[in-house]
Formats: structure tokens, sequence, C-alpha cells
């Protein structure tokens, strides 16, 4: 005991004069010894820890592109991990064929998951201020400072096993989940707190190619397309060009360019990205939502001809416009409110869909749509950037057939119809507006196909009216 009580006796005093020699040191030492021990507190708790974390941000490097494996652990978790939660949140599903809520875990819940008799923790992190990429392997357990983010620790000696197995068979999985589970997707841009960003809505097109009011070989020639490049992958890859195609559909209003856009979303079961650049502050916005499109999609752009113009005019300066005669002034006005909008340019468009950041994804296509394509920059229309124009004519016979093989195949009136179609332009929308909601049965059936005869013949004089006028006024000149 009183060699015990000398010990003490003699580290006291040794705390004693180590407190005197510090005390006496200058601040420079301090703060010298100060960051040795802090740099190396972590790294001895760390030789001792027998855990590792693995960090899976919502975002990528700098928050440019949303991280896919961040979306893959989401599904696997939700299917594999929800029973052994206690904190859940429900929504109504938009990913799914079904109506049924979507259950996910919460914020700061942990769930336990084993695979190959090795426990694996997980926890979702909210939002914080710090973004440091896309996955992180981290040997510090306090180090990962991610704005949302997926968890993953495990011990140590499970590392090769979680990197080279446990992770890409979460991968696998999530394929195999949304293959099962394939529910196409509409999404549009929407602007929040100054940002773009994509909402989405379950996008279920009804419309089919061989319910397209079109000439029959050009179906076919469109969709021999499609399949080409649906199967080009290795020909992309030989070549060194991105997995992309353009296609401008042109043609006056009502004849089906929009339903086209359906019927090649149903074609090759895509997702379709409508971009509104009108609600865009600037070319960088533009990138950013590029990089948020996923892979198999349609990302498409209507009315371009309107668009083109105003991001044309938009470039000219206040000074340069006022030279211009009152209608283009009126064109290119802008209110005080939206002067500081619509920075997207033209060339930024076009390095959006042919230019350097069109690399950044596979197996796209950019459809055009244009009532004037006569009016259209040379440079945004050519071979490479819109690889086929598809013209959306006016109603003929034999899309007359299409629009009412539904509902009666054979009529008498079918040859005066016919007639008719080749003699004035009447849009697919116009004659299915007048056929389809009242053919149920063949009584009906007369009266809808007398009363389109009718308003065709009327169609018919009308615009017979000024060609006789000119014909007067040449005869009286």
């Amino acid at each position: 005991m009183a060699l015990s009580v000398e010990k003490w006796v003699g580290f006291g005093s040794a705390m004693a004069g180590f407190g005197l020699l510090w005390s006496r040191m200058p601040e420079h030492v301090h703060d010298e010894a100060r960051y040795i021990i802090s740099s190396l507190v972590p790294m001895v708790m760390s030789y001792f820890n027998p855990y590792e974390q693995i960090t899976i941000s919502e975002y990528g490097q700098e928050r440019i592109g949303r991280n896919k494996l961040f979306d893959a652990v989401s599904t696997y978790l939700r299917r594999a991990c929800l029973d052994h939660a206690s904190k859940l949140k429900a929504e109504l599903r938009n990913n799914s064929k079904y109506d049924d809520p979507l259950i996910s875990l919460d914020e700061n819940q942990e769930v336990v998951d084993n695979f190959e008799g090795v426990r694996m923790w997980w926890r979702l992190c909210p939002k914080s201020a710090k973004n440091k990429g896309g996955t992180v392997i981290s040997l510090f357990t306090g180090d990962s400072d991610e704005p949302r983010c997926y968890r993953l620790v495990f011990l140590k000696r499970h590392r090769t096993l979680v990197v080279d197995s446990y992770l890409p068979s979460v991968v696998r999985e999530w394929h195999e989940l949304i293959a099962t589970n394939r529910q196409r997707l509409l999404f549009t841009n929407h602007s929040r707190d100054g940002k773009s960003h994509w909402i989405r809505v379950p996008y279920n097109p009804p419309a089919k190619f061989d319910m397209l009011a079109m000439d029959h070989s050009k179906k076919v020639e469109i969709m021999e397309d499609l399949t080409a490049f649906r199967e080009a992958k290795e020909y992309h890859s030989k070549v060194g060009k991105a997995w992309k195609r353009g296609y401008l559909l042109h043609g006056p209003p009502g004849t089906g360019k929009s339903t086209m856009i359906g019927a090649m979303a149903n074609f090759l079961e895509y997702d379709v990205y409508d971009l509104d650049l009108t609600s865009i502050k600037d070319n960088a916005e533009l990138r950013k939502l590029f990089l948020d499109t996923t892979d198999r999609s349609i990302i498409v752009i209507e009315d371009i001809d309107a668009i083109e113009v105003e991001l044309t005019t938009k470039r000219e300066s206040k000074e340069a416009a006022e030279e211009k005669d009152d209608n283009h002034q009126v064109t290119i006005e802008l209110s005080d409110k939206n002067k500081d909008k619509g920075k997207v340019t033209l060339s930024g468009l076009l390095s959006f869909v042919d230019g350097l950041w069109s690399a950044c994804g596979t197996e796209r296509i950019f459809v055009f749509t244009t009532n004037h394509v006569d009016r259209l920059d040379p440079a945004l229309i050519r071979r490479g950037r819109m690889d086929r124009h598809i013209e959306m004519s006016y109603c003929r016979f034999e899309g007359f057939k299409m629009l009412a093989k539904s509902y009666i195949t054979e009529h008498s009136l079918f040859g005066e119809i016919g007639q008719l179609l080749d003699e004035i332009d009447t849009t697919p929308a116009d004659v299915a507006g007048s056929l389809m909601p009242r053919v149920k049965r063949r009584r009906e059936a007369d009266d809808c196909l007398a009363r389109l005869v009718e308003t065709l013949k009327k169609a018919k004089m009308k615009s017979a009216a000024p060609a006789m006028d000119s014909v007067e006024e040449a005869k009286e000149d």
C-alpha cells in the first residue's frame, strides 16, 4: 500500500513537472502539438476500430449527375429489409404498374441485411451541408458528410466480399426488379427554388404504330429504323459515335406528331422527357437536366421553330433590336420580370444534342417537332443531329381506313370518302374527331360517314372558292 502511494506521488510530481514545462513552451509549439495529436487520434482509433463504411451519395461529384447506385440501393432495401425497420415512409407510387402505396425507409433508420452469413448495416442519412462525391470508402465512422446518402457499415475483414460480391449483387437485383415492374414514365422540367428539376408521372400512351393514320410502308420503315438503332450498340462503339439518334417530325397541326412520339415510346419501351426550354435559365442548367436523364429514353422538344427564333433573338442587344422593324421588336421584347431569364442559346442547345455533352449517356433518342420546317436553322436539322426527317402529312384514304378499322372495315361511302380525301387537305385529327365518338353500331356508322362526307364536301368548296376568285380576277384583267 505504501509503495502504491509512492507511485501515485511520483506520477503526480511528473505531471506537475510536465505541466510547468508545457506552460513555459512557446505558443507555436502548443499549436504544433495539438495538430499532431488531432492527426494521430483518428488514425489510432481507426486502427482499433473493427468496422469500415461505404457512403453512397444521392448525387455524384459536384452534384452534376444523379448516382445510379443510390437508386439501386433504395430499390433493393425496399424489397429486402423493410421487415426489419421501425421507421418507414409512404407515398403514392408513380413508377409501378400498380396503384399501391410505395413504402420505403425513413431518414436515420438503420436496418440489417445478411449476405452469405455476413451482417451489413444500412442507414439512410438526411441532407447536410457538404458533398464529397458518389461512392466513398471511409475508414473513419464520422467521416462522411453527404447531402443525402446511404451509409453501409461492415466488419473490415469482409471488405473484399462487400466490394466484389455484395454491392454487385445489389445492382443485379435492382436491374431485375425494374425489368419486372417496368412502368414507362413521362418527365418534364419544373423550376423550384430558382433551379430546374425533373418531375415525373406514369406514362401509358395508347398509341401504337398500327393505329397511326399514315402510309403503311412509311410506318414499317420507321419501325425498322428504330429497331436498328436499338440493336446498334456494337456499331456505335466500333465507329466511335455516341449511341443516339435524332428525329425531326414536321407537318401541320393535327397530323399526329405527338401520337408518333407515344408510338415510339411504346415500341421501344423507353421513358419520355418533355423538355421545356423556356423555363431553363441558362446553358449550365440545361446540361444539368440532360445529365439527370436516364439511358433508354426519348428527349422531346416540341415546336422547335418557335423556340429557335426566341433563342436567336434573345442574343441580340437592345440597341440592335431597336433597329429592326416594329413587328420584330414585339417578338423579342422582354418584360422586366423575364429579362434575366431565357439565357439558353442556340449553340448550347446544339451542344446538348450533338456536341460534347451528347456523349454523356447512351441509347437516347432526340425528337424535335415543328409545324414550319422551313423556318429552322439548317445547322439545327442537319444529318447527324436530326438523322431522319419524318413528314406527318394530311389524312388520305389509307389513313382513313386505319382510323375506321376498329369500327367498320367496308362501306358504300368509302369510295367517295377516298376521292374527297385525295382532293383536299384535312388532318387525321379532324377526321378522327368526326368519326370515332359515334361509330358503335351499323346505323350510327351510316350517319357518321354521311356527316364526314358532308364535312369534306364543304371543305372542298371552301378551298375551291379562293381559286375561283383568282380566275375571275384574271379574266377581268
